[in-house]
């Protein structure tokens, strides 16, 4: 079991100094790779030179997925993939899906738990591949939320010295980071090829429909072009209400540090004590699996741990 233990901790320290290898690789070279696709959609004369748009099937094969247009939920999948902007079909993504939650049941049958774990592990690794989608949509709708108070800024500007609102869409997708540049490339392409701007706007929030901000300043800009009104006064407001209100939740989060860190330590700490007790001695574990009172206690043990969390986030909630 010391060898076991010494061969883990030298795979986590081998990832571990990998993992910061590759971070201040990757922030080393951000403003170069920065650099070279500004002077490139200078060069070419369009902001990307991927395309803009994801492919709408959901498999590579026509016969699969003919199949799965058949399911509600792989349409759904793919509205989610498409927000969350990873370059998977959803066939792809079910066959991930069905290899990990494989892997995770063999594992458990390797175990001393046997079926019971592999009942655990089995499901656990079927739902990772979308809970890594979901937060990678969370992750894209809050860098929009971010990048969305510097892009109004280059449009109010844009406005300001005379150009049409068209023309300063298209200067966000020259000029800003991904990924706010696709979403106004996006939506200057659409209303190129011939869809009406306020439709091509709209779309915008459908491809980010938990992004407030973008919705704000969607219906703005729409009720603007039906009512009139000084759009640059107008989407200068919005930019500094975003700014407001980022720097107010940042303040809030870093009031709630503490307290946030407890609590993950906390909900992580039984959960990670029960998998080492249950490799180690698998006998102490295997008391709570077998007996009745074993039973009876991992219930009580569950339900206190759900409650104390629920119970810690209540107390950091700030009503805004």
């Amino acid at each position: 079991m010391r060898a076991v233990l010494i061969g883990l901790m030298a795979v986590a320290s081998f990832a571990l100094i990998e993992g910061l290898f590759h971070t201040l690789r990757y922030f080393r070279e951000r403003r170069q790779d920065e650099l070279k696709r500004r002077l490139q959609s200078l060069g070419s004369g369009t902001s990307e030179t991927t395309s803009l748009l994801r492919k709408g099937n959901l498999s590579a094969n026509p016969a699969i997925d003919a199949v799965l247009r058949a399911f509600p939920l792989a349409e759904r999948t793919e509205a989610m993939l498409e927000q969350a902007e990873v370059q998977v079909t959803v066939a792809r993504l079910f066959a991930i899906a069905g290899g990990a939650g494989l892997v995770g049941a063999v594992l458990g049958l390797m175990s001393n738990m046997g079926y019971i774990l592999a009942l655990v592990l089995g499901p656990l690794g079927a739902v990772v591949p979308f809970m890594y989608v979901a937060f990678m949509r969370d992750r894209r709708n809050h860098k929009l939320s971010e990048q969305l108070p510097d892009a109004l800024d280059m449009m109010a500007r844009s406005l300001r010295a005379g150009h049409a609102l068209s023309s300063s869409f298209k200067l966000v997708a020259a000029e800003m980071p991904s990924p706010i540049n696709t979403e106004f490339a996006r939506a200057f392409e659409e209303q190129n090829l011939g869809m009406p701007f306020e439709r091509a706007i709209a779309q915008m929030t459908k491809r980010a429909p938990a992004n407030r901000d973008l919705k704000i300043f969607a219906v703005s800009v729409i009720v603007q072009k039906e009512t009139g009104g000084n759009l640059v006064e107008i989407i200068e407001k919005i930019a500094e209400t975003i700014r407001a209100r980022y720097r107010f939740y940042g303040k809030l989060r870093t009031l709630t540090a503490e307290g946030r860190m407890s609590s993950y330590i906390l909900a992580a700490l039984p959960i990670l004590t029960a998998i080492f007790i249950a490799f180690t001695n698998p006998e102490y574990t295997r008391l709570l699996i077998t007996d009745p009172i074993g039973h009876m206690a991992v219930a009580y043990a569950a339900v206190t741990w759900l409650v104390g969390l629920l119970w810690m986030r209540s107390m950091m909630k700030v009503d805004a």
